[in-house]
């Protein structure tokens, strides 16, 4: 590898390791208030989560 890629490497590494300490963070928050989160402040984090969920309801699509 060049120096030249070995930076972008570095860099590539350093962003996905603030992502992941955010992502760690993020986890941390919810496993303290996972014993008492409601559903709808769980989907205020996750509103993808919500719409899939209202998704399959509406259509009757439960396949558990």
């Amino acid at each position: 590898m060049t120096l030249v890629e070995l930076k972008e490497a570095e860099q590539k590494s350093l962003k996905e390791s603030e992502r992941l300490e955010k992502e760690i963070v993020d986890v941390q928050e919810i496993s303290k208030k996972l014993s008492t989160m409601t559903a709808d402040e769980y989907f205020e984090k996750h509103p993808e989560l919500r719409m899939k969920f209202d998704d399959e309801i509406v259509n009757d699509n439960w396949g558990y």
